[in-house]
């Protein structure tokens, strides 16, 4: 049953990524950037979450646990992070130059880096995680009155993904720890990613319904 939930897992987020891809065509140029970082985080569970399949199997070598390890450590701490500052900034309206997105990337895993030397990766964990859980839900209370679809996607996104975690208590248990070992909790979150790279989908329609709708929703800031 474990490595039936991240085959689907892995299917999900690779449909998921090629349902964006499409979604990516004839958008401005801070939106591509935006729903690039999305691919990213989505691409990050899914190279993570077949290793896994494969590990309950016994099909793989230490040398490619060791790398799934490693792949899961990068998503554990960035899939969230991405995809939830994905869907705020297509919510909100941001304008910034896709290169920022690599910056962001870049800080994540320095910061990592720190809070390994600082022997604060819990923290430091948690704090990604919670951010990422706030900016989607400040990207749903922005389309309470526009489209609510956004609202239950985000909502669903938050509590699938952090269940496993809140559940078994803030001290005991990590956030998306079954990206990093293989658990049964990992049936939370092929919905929970599923919900997340739905709404910056449907996010990314808006964001280009409105840049042909001098009347819509979206106000450009500049960065």
């Amino acid at each position: 049953m474990t490595a039936f939930s991240y085959l689907v897992l892995t299917a999900s987020c690779l449909w998921l990524c090629f349902w964006l891809w499409q979604r990516r065509r004839d958008r401005r140029e801070g939106a591509r950037g935006a729903i690039t970082a999305s691919l990213v985080g989505l691409a990050l569970v899914a190279g993570t979450a077949f290793p896994l399949a494969l590990v309950q199997w016994g099909l793989v070598s230490k040398a490619v646990e060791h790398a799934q390890r490693i792949m899961g450590l990068a998503a554990q701490h960035m899939s969230l992070p991405l995809l939830g500052l994905a869907c705020l900034y297509l919510a909100s309206g941001w304008r910034w130059k896709p290169i920022i997105w690599s910056r962001i990337i870049l800080g994540i895993l320095a910061f990592y880096e720190l809070s390994r030397y600082l022997d604060w990766q819990s923290g430091y964990l948690w704090l990604l995680t919670l951010a990422a859980a706030v900016a989607m839900a400040i990207s749903g209370l922005l389309n309470i009155g526009r489209d609510r679809r956004v609202v239950i996607l985000c909502l669903a996104a938050i509590f699938c993904t952090l269940a496993p975690a809140l559940l078994a208590g803030l001290v005991e248990r990590l956030p998306l720890l079954s990206l990093l070992d293989a658990s049964i909790d990992a049936s939370w979150l092929v919905p929970g990613f599923i919900a997340a790279g739905l709404a910056v989908g449907v996010l990314a329609e808006q964001a280009h319904n409105g840049e042909h709708n001098p009347s819509g929703p979206e106000t450009p800031l500049q960065s």
